[in-house]
């Protein structure tokens, strides 16, 4: 079998194996490289955190063998900062923790995420995260809402709509944020300060989670 995969963790079995998780044609899987920590392994440094590879594999349930690397980009050279790094991390993470089956378009959001060029590291992320749930079909509705007003308001995670009767509270300056973020094509010109992007991350992941663990 051939595919094409987005490492997203690397992890050492023992003293020399290699395990690894991939993103890719067969969904998420994992795969064994026996001795792959060492150097005169074909395979040494080929599966680094955030690479592209299409392989040749044999597979058996969700473990996956190489045979053959056919092609890899390094992408790994683009966590080239501290920020970038933690970027890339948090969108594999993301993954690791929700996704199991293999969707092409989300395939390309996390792949265009991993290379392109990127400003504004916590607008971006914010609009990955948004970009993932329009994807899986779970858009909250307060997006398209017009004129967010107010100090708190509650949110009805089920819809991702403004109500009065919602469970989860949340600034309407977030809310804000998220629909500037959505609607503008510059959205990397939104400065987010550290404790405000934080406090929308939590928002999104609670979001998220309630769609994704119900």
């Amino acid at each position: 079998m051939t595919g094409e995969f987005l490492v997203l963790r690397r992890l050492r079995g023992g003293d020399v194996d290699l395990i690894a998780t991939l993103y890719g044609t067969s969904g998420k899987v994992n795969l064994f490289v026996k001795e792959g920590y060492l150097n005169e392994n074909k395979f040494f440094g080929i599966f680094e955190p955030f690479n592209l590879v299409k392989i040749d594999f044999s597979q058996n349930g969700n473990l996956i063998v190489p045979n053959d690397i056919l092609k890899v980009k390094r992408l790994s050279l683009f966590a080239c900062n501290f920020k970038r790094f933690i970027y890339m991390s948090k969108i594999s993470k993301l993954i690791l923790k929700y996704i199991t089956f293999y969707d092409e378009e989300l395939f390309y959001l996390i792949l265009h995420n991993f290379i392109k060029d990127i400003k504004n590291v916590e607008a971006a992320l914010l609009k990955f995260y948004l970009d993932f749930l329009k994807i899986l079909g779970y858009e909250p509705k307060f997006l398209t809402t017009k004129n967010i007003k107010g100090n708190f308001l509650k949110i009805n995670l089920e819809k991702g709509e403004i109500s009065k009767n919602g469970k989860y509270t949340v600034k309407a300056s977030h809310l804000n944020i998220l629909k500037k973020i959505y609607e503008m094509k510059d959205y990397e010109r939104i400065r987010v300060g550290k404790k405000t992007f934080k406090e929308i991350e939590k928002f999104l992941n609670d979001y998220i989670q309630y769609h994704l663990t119900e």
